[in-house]
């Protein structure tokens, strides 16, 4: 059965880094949340006439996300740049463990007239630990039969759990 993650005292998606003592949840969802992942392939000419691709190393994926806070939250977000540990992100279209690779903030930018407090402009930018990649060790030997991910991770992909 589906229900949607709904974190208490935020507005519209779903969204938070949280575990280990990190617990950055928020007011406002996120303006930007990009998920990237790179790949190192090789392409060579087959016999057929096109070519074959191998992938000689995957990395695992990165997540840059931008948006705006309150300055009630800064101290929040202060100790999740100072987080040395994993952490799980929740977004609407990945989520999983990740590290702190590096993030800013800036401002006051503006006043919030619904919660009294001023506006600040965030980035911050996670890195997968890789344990909810499709190409982690734990999912080797499965074969065709396994998408690679695992039981608790079915549904992802979306808010909907």
């Amino acid at each position: 059965m589906s229900s949607r993650i709904d974190i208490p005292g935020q507005k519209g998606l779903p969204f938070r880094v949280r575990g280990n003592g990190a617990n950055f949840t928020p007011t406002y969802v996120p303006n930007r949340i990009q998920v990237g992942k790179e790949r190192n392939l090789v392409r060579h000419a087959n016999f057929c006439g096109l070519e074959d691709v191998f992938e000689i190393h995957g990395r695992n994926r990165e997540v840059h996300i931008s948006g705006n806070l309150l300055h009630s939250e800064l101290g929040s977000f202060e100790r999740l740049l100072d987080h040395n540990q994993e952490a799980t992100l929740i977004t609407p279209g990945w989520s999983g463990n990740v590290r702190v690779m590096q993030g800013d903030y800036e401002g006051p930018i503006g006043w919030d007239s619904r919660n009294n407090d001023f506006l600040w402009q965030y980035t911050l930018d996670l890195v997968s630990t890789g344990e909810d990649e499709a190409e982690h060790m734990r999912f080797a030997g499965s074969g065709i039969v396994n998408d690679g991910r695992s039981s608790r991770q079915r549904g992802r992909g979306s808010y909907l759990i």
